[in-house]
Order: structure tokens, then sequence, then C-alpha cells
């Protein structure tokens, strides 16, 4: 549980920049079919993922309980669409932005999901996980989805997922298995009635990503290095000690996160599952 709760805080210091830093509505991937793969058609295809996620909703869902729900973004499209929607999220600072975002139409539960209480059990019609899925244990996740969704009730969920072992030094080991994840939730009493592939419109996102850090990020990292080394030697060769090896680990790691390698590895997907 200990790595789980380690994910979340590097994810959501990751979500705190790309909110500041690029002022972005969403903190998730763009949904890139027949747009430019820029980081300025990025929030457009923010957008688009978004509609095509919620595209997905059951006509009967009413409550909706959104877990993760970063800077707001999804939650202010569930509200505007006259559902009730209440936010499960670790951080605090994500939880007051989604709120303002929404002018408070939300009602805010601050946890982790997976052993969040307080919640109503069978109080909702519907989970909506939308890259968040991949923090919270899936099996413990599903044991959460059956505990308050009401009979009948769904879990919609936006994800990417492992669909091949990682042989390959610096890849990324985000995302569930997806087999072991889909078992898993037939395993604890729901359906699979929708897999939609969307790896090949998703995937652009890293190519802009990885831009970003090896033609920005990196460079910065680099001059600041170069800088201290000549103005402080000695407290340079302490911050090498304890960083260098760090900071070459990430250079090499995210050199290998583009599109190209992501489809190799991943699969980015909708699902819908029914409780049964």
């Amino acid at each position: 549980m200990e790595s789980t709760y380690a994910k979340n805080f590097y994810n959501d210091i990751g979500l705190r920049f790309a909110n500041k830093v690029f002022g972005l509505k969403y903190l998730h991937y763009g949904y890139f079919d027949g747009l430019p793969t820029t980081l300025d058609a990025l929030p457009e295809a923010q957008e688009v993922y978004v509609q095509q996620v919620l595209s997905h909703i059951p006509s009967d869902v009413k409550k909706v309980l959104d877990v993760g729900c970063g800077a707001g973004g999804v939650a202010l499209n569930l509200v505007n669409r006259g559902l009730d929607v209440t936010c499960c999220d670790p951080d605090p600072y994500m939880l007051q932005k989604t709120s303002e975002l929404t002018g408070n139409r939300i009602k805010t539960k601050n946890d982790f999901y997976e052993k969040a209480q307080g919640l109503p059990e069978g109080g909702f019609d519907m989970v909506l996980m939308s890259e968040s899925c991949q923090y919270v244990p899936y099996g413990e996740g599903f044991a959460q989805h059956r505990k308050h969704l009401r009979p009948g009730g769904y879990v919609l969920i936006s994800d990417f997922f492992k669909v091949r072992e990682l042989d390959k030094p610096y890849l990324s080991k985000s995302g569930h298995k997806f087999d072991e994840f889909v078992a898993e939730a037939k395993r604890q009493g729901f359906e699979l009635q929708v897999d939609r592939d969307i790896t090949k419109q998703c995937a652009p996102t890293h190519d802009i990503y990885q831009k970003i850090l090896l033609e920005k990020a990196f460079p910065v990292a680099e001059a600041l290095f170069e800088y201290v080394s000549r103005r402080y030697p000695k407290f340079y060769k302490m911050m090498k000690y304890f960083v260098g090896e760090k900071v070459l680990f990430l250079k090499q790691k995210y050199s290998s996160q583009g599109a190209d390698i992501f489809t190799q590895y991943k699969s980015y997907r909708i699902l819908l599952f029914k409780k049964v």
C-alpha cells in the first residue's frame, strides 16, 4: 500500500505542475483525431477526450462518484449535464480546484479511494475513473465499487493498461495488466459491457510531453547543474552524489516514453462495467 501512496504523491506533483505551468483545464491525455500533435492543440484534444469518455455514460445514471478528479474539468462536464457528483481524491488541493471550477456544485471526499470511509453504501449509479484506476489496487478498487454502487450500477474507466511484459530498461511501469484487471472485475461480479481501444488517438500525447521534457525541462536542469558546479563546487559534488544518478535515470527513462514505445507495451481503453 505504501507504494500506492507514493505513486499518488508523485502523480499529484505532476498534476499541479501541469495545472500551474501550462494552465491546463484537464490533466489527462488528449484524443488526437485529425488534430496536430502539438502543445497548442492539447487543450482541444483533451476536450475531445472528455466527450468521448462521457459519451459512454448510460442514460439511467444520475449520481456519479468521480474518483481522482484532477483539476476538475471532468467534474464540471458532469455537473453541467445535471448529474449529482461526488469527488474523491487524496489531494485537498485538487478538491479545492474542482470545487472552485464547479462553483461548489459537488460533494467532496478527501481520501484514498481504496480505503475511503463514509461514502454512502449503494449510493451511486456510476463510478467514474478517468486516468485514476492505475493508482488504485484493482482488487480493493472493485471491492469499493461493489460497496458503493446500487444494484445494476456502472464503473466507467478510461486509462491505459499493460498488454505486454516490460522487457527493456527505463520503461514506465504504470498501468495495471489488462487481462488481470478484467479477470478481477469478473471475479467480483462485474460484467464488461464496453471495451473500446483508443490507443491510436491517445498515444500522441506522449510525444508532446516527451518533447517538452527533452527540449525544455532537462536542458534547464543541466544548465542549473553547470551553474552550480562553477559557483559552488563543493555543493555541486554533494548534489551530484545524491541526485546525479537519479537525474540521468529520469532522462533515460523519459527518452523511452514516446508514442511508438507506448503503443508497443500499453493499450489505452474506455471500459464500462456493470454490477451484476
